[in-house]
C-alpha cells in the first residue's frame, strides 16, 4: 500500500469509526468513545511502525483523546470529550508562544516535521 494513503487512514480513521458507531448507536458517546481510543492507539502505533517515529501532533491528539475519553467514560459526563480541542489548542498555543518569547524559534517547523 501507499504510504501517503495508509497516513491519510491513521489521520481520519479514528474519526470515521467514532462517527460511524455514534450515530449507529443513537448517539451515545458511551458506546462510541471506547472505539475511538482504541482506533487512536492503533493509528498512532501504524505511524510508528511506518515512519520509526511518532510524529507530537498524532502523539499529542491521541493522548489527549485517551485522558479525555476515558474521564467521559469514567464520569459519564460528556464535558470531557467536548473539551479535548480546546485542550489541544491550548497546549500549542502555550508551545508556541513559550518558544518565540522565551526561546526565539518558531517551533512549528518541530511541530510539523516527519
Amino acid at each position: 500500500m501507499n504510504k501517503s494513503f495508509l497516513k491519510f487512514i491513521a489521520d481520519f480513521g479514528p474519526l470515521l469509526i467514532f462517527f460511524t458507531i455514534y450515530y449507529k448507536s443513537g448517539n451515545n458517546l458511551s458506546v462510541a468513545i471506547p472505539p475511538l481510543i482504541i482506533s487512536t492507539i492503533i493509528a498512532v502505533a501504524t505511524i510508528y511502525l511506518l515512519e520509526k517515529k511518532i510524529p507530537y501532533i498524532p502523539l499529542v491528539g491521541g493522548i489527549v483523546i485517551s485522558l479525555f475519553g476515558g474521564l467521559t467514560l469514567y464520569f459519564n459526563n460528556p464535558v470531557f470529550l467536548y473539551m479535548k480541542p480546546t485542550i489541544v489548542n491550548i497546549i500549542f498555543a502555550i508551545t508556541l508562544i513559550v518558544g518565540k518569547t522565551f526561546f526565539n524559534k518558531n517551533f512549528l517547523e518541530f511541530f510539523f516535521k516527519y
